[in-house]
């Protein structure tokens, strides 16, 4: 191609040129005539109306026909540069680039503008009516030398492939011109002396290999793989009618390779339900290789058969398929319930055969969930490798556990037709079936199983779904869940003793048994006094074990106290026994599958009301102190000031934690209590029972300050605490020293009373001085602090009482209102 080479910079005439010169192969004369013939068709004014690319099939067909009538290998060439071409996307117009290429090649005499525009628009009408045949030029090339056989023919003899190839590019960067058109006299119709119409057998074997998915001599394979075309080629002399009934034919080709691309992509995978849905496709292909293995027989008979009645021997084949495609569109990535839910949904459709298709389908795509479903009611069993049923299995070692976290609804698995309220009832039912096995071990016989046995041999898995069934399905499912419930409750209730657990924790772990816990209290504060590290459990263990025998807790059931013991929480550096001193309630078996998570919840009540009940006994004996402390030392003037504060501040806190106390245990306790209890005799399965004392625990922590909003409520809380404890040590203190004033002063006067008239040694008095002065200082520095602590005491419980004037729970304000009544601390 040296000899043409094309730059960026040319212009459009000089390419122009160039070609034509190229086409001539440097033949002066015959390039001028090329150039003349070149320029007329470009400035002609019937070009724009011919060009149109929906013409560039005709124009290739046409040129290519020429061509092989001429010789095979010009034509087979022009196919591969036609087909390079359009691969290559470069050029968008090809059908003007055609145009132009033939109209340089032939001569002006032989095209007319105006029979190019009739035929084309011929051509246009018979392609929208999809009935148009394909239009041949013949013997439309004159002697001339400057024919295209003789451009052909000479650039044959002195060029290559690659040289054509080169042509072709270099015009389609330049061509704007649009298709050249022919003279309706060379547009011979499709007749028979051109191309011999195909008989109906020939085609009936051809579209028998297609819907078997095998390519033909008339039927092509679509680039996708999935359906066939028509051979443009080989099937010029059809028909319209024919073509018309092999296209609507040959569209069953795409849905088996659809159908039978699912089948097999799915083959291996793991799951019953979809194994399930894999079998009836199957089904529906073998009924369809049937119907095609008749018209095979028909055709090798050479019986009346004709596309006509193929068409309608597949017709109820092609709209069955179509469905079953769409379904299987969207069960594609599903499994378990969510493909029968997908399936479900076409059961509503309006479409009579889409209603039985899909019904078809869901009766088998059902067969394994209704197995599983009546393996799970039955014995409690679930076989499910593949995690398509709806309730799901985990592998668990705390027979604790068990009911809360075994077995659980996997809500994406849950089939259109169950709701969630049945699906939490048949959770319910299998899971009592294995608490009443596995954790009660009750061997007897289930509750309603003959009634489930029944109901799963006379009907089948239509009973999911179908309306008329599904009722009296539902209905024996809710009477077996209700009769297994209350078979789990009666062992609860009776055998294992629930209400007594009941009470058992309510009295120890929530203080509600007061003679108990007061004289543990007495017995323990010695020992808690000691730093957490100086403790041993077994000493306390002991105390506890006397509690017990000197009080009304010996008449407690012996299972119920050898379930109380002693437990100690974490401590670090400085904590004392009364911070990490606990009361444990052990639970196991099937109690503990309603106590047993509640146990922390347990721990942190008893933490907060032992809190109370500590700083209540502080009190108490601060208030027994100083009624001691008024008759011993009534002499003691100094003392008078001092203990006036403290037994105002003492007053108080008394008010103060008495109130809390009675908020706590009779407005919270015993109100949540009540509650629990009716909850709990109105329960109808364990999952009510497990809620109504979730619940009541809630209410307690709620009441006594321990949610997440009363953090703060309850660190001021404690704060007060703190200070009661703090106000007992400087009232202690002021004891042990005025203990040792008295005293001292007691032995003062007995030497001085001894010696009656005998002045006392001037040692003694100076000793006498110096221990009352001390005695002075060390009242005087202890009422300094002791009027800070009643300040900071009286801004605590002030700021306290405002969080619960403001709180959104109208029992704490009122409780804010009995513990400043008559507005004794001023509230902003």
């Amino acid at each position: 191609m040296n000899n043409f080479d094309i730059k960026d910079d040319c212009n459009i005439p000089e390419l122009i040129v160039k070609l034509c010169k190229y086409l001539a192969s440097n033949n002066e004369a015959l390039s001028s005539k090329l150039v003349e013939r070149a320029f007329r068709w470009l400035t002609s004014t019937s070009t724009t109306s011919v060009s149109m690319p929906s013409h560039e099939p005709l124009l290739f067909n046409q040129i290519r026909d020429l061509l092989k009538s001429r010789s095979v290998d010009n034509a087979e060439k022009f196919e591969l540069l036609y087909s390079n071409i359009s691969k290559s996307g470069v050029i968008k117009d090809k059908a003007a680039l055609l145009s132009f290429l033939y109209n340089v090649s032939v001569p002006c005499k032989e095209v007319s503008f105006s029979s190019l525009t009739n035929q084309l628009e011929l051509n246009k009408k018979l392609c929208s009516s999809k009935n148009m045949s394909h239009v041949h030029l013949s013997n439309i090339l004159s002697n001339d030398s400057t024919s295209i056989r003789n451009i052909f023919d000479r650039g044959e003899r002195k060029h290559n492939e690659n040289s054509m190839s080169t042509v072709l590019r270099a015009n389609s960067q330049t061509t704007t011109a649009s298709s050249v058109g022919w003279s309706q006299h060379d547009i011979p119709s499709s007749s028979k002396s051109f191309y011999p119409s195909l008989s109906e057998q020939e085609l009936l074997q051809d579209v028998i290999y297609g819907l078997h998915g095998i390519q033909g001599k008339y039927l092509r394979r679509e680039p996708c793989g999935l359906g066939y075309s028509l051979d443009p080629k080989a099937t010029k002399a059809l028909l319209p009618t024919q073509r018309s009934l092999l296209e609507r034919i040959i569209g069953m080709s795409f849905l088996h390779k659809q159908l039978k691309q699912y089948c097999e992509g799915n083959e291996k995978q793991s799951g019953t339900i979809c194994q399930a849905f894999t079998a009836t496709l199957n089904d529906e292909l073998s009924e369809y290789y049937k119907t095609v293995a008749l018209l095979q027989a028909n055709v090798n008979n050479q019986s009346e058969m004709t596309l006509r009645r193929a068409l309608y021997v597949l017709q109820e084949h092609r709209i069955r398929f179509e469905w079953l495609a769409y379904i299987a569109e969207q069960c594609c990535d599903k499994k378990g319930g969510a493909l029968i839910t997908a399936v479900h949904g076409f059961l509503q459709h309006g479409s009579k055969t889409a209603q039985e298709v899909s019904e078809k389908v869901l009766k088998a795509v059902c067969k394994p969930l209704y197995i599983m479903l009546s393996r799970w009611l039955l014995d409690g069993e679930i076989n499910d490798p593949c995690n398509e049923f709806f309730i799901e299995s985990k592998n668990m070692v705390a027979a604790e556990r068990l009911w809360h976290d075994k077995y659980n609804v996997r809500k994406s698995m849950i089939p259109s037709f169950i709701n969630m309220e049945q699906a939490n009832r048949i959770l319910a039912t299998g899971k009592s079936i294995n608490f009443l096995r596995q954790i009660c071990k009750d061997d007897g016989q289930l509750p309603g199983r003959e009634a489930l046995h029944k109901l799963f041999n006379n009907t089948s898995a239509e009973a999911l779904f179908t309306p008329e069934q599904s009722i009296d399905f539902h209905s024996t499912l809710e009477n077996v869940y209700k009769e297994t419930s209350l078979r789990v409750l009666d062992l609860l209730k009776n055998k294992f003793k629930l209400y007594e657990h009941l009470q058992s924790l309510r009295r120890y772990l929530l203080l509600g048994q007061g003679d108990f816990i007061r004289h543990l209290l007495e017995l323990l504060a010695p020992e808690l006094n000691k730093s957490a590290v100086d403790i041993y459990g077994h000493t306390l263990s002991a105390i506890l074990e006397s509690a017990i025998r000197v009080t009304n807790a010996q008449y407690e059931d012996e299972d119920t106290l050898k379930r109380l013991n002693i437990s100690f929480m974490s401590h670090s550096i400085g904590d004392t026994g009364w911070d990490v001193f606990s009361l444990v309630y052990i639970v196991d078996g099937p109690i503990g599958t309603i106590f047993q998570p509640t146990m922390p919840i347990y721990q942190s009540l008893f933490g907060a009301l032992w809190k109370a009940k500590r700083t209540e006994y502080v009190l108490a004996n601060m208030r027994r102190q100083q009624l001691s402390m008024a008759k011993l030392f009534r002499k003691i003037r100094e003392l008078k000031p001092v203990m006036h504060i403290i037994h105002i501040l003492t007053s108080k806190m008394i008010h103060f934690i008495h109130q809390t106390q009675y908020y706590f245990l009779f407005e919270v306790l015993e109100c949540s209590w009540a509650e629990m209890q009716n909850h709990v005799n109105k329960a109808h399965c364990l999952d009510d029972i497990i809620t109504a004392h979730l619940n009541f625990l809630t209410s307690v922590q709620r009441g006594v300050l321990l949610d997440e909003n009363s953090r703060q409520l309850f660190s001021h809380l404690i704060s007060i605490y703190n200070f009661v404890v703090k106000l007992e040590n400087h009232q202690e203190a002021i004891y042990t020293a005025a203990e040792e004033e008295f005293s001292a002063y007691a032995a003062y006067r007995k030497k001085a009373d001894s010696r009656v008239g005998f002045e006392l040694n001037a040692d003694l008095k100076a000793a006498a001085k110096l221990r009352a002065a001390k005695f002075h200082q060390f009242l005087n520095a202890t009422k300094i602090k002791v009027k800070t602590t009643v300040q900071t005491y009286d801004t605590i419980v002030t700021k306290f009482l405002e969080l619960l004037a403001s709180s959104a729970n109208m029992k704490l304000q009122l409780l804010s209102v009995r513990l400043s009544f008559n507005s004794f601390y001023k509230i902003a």
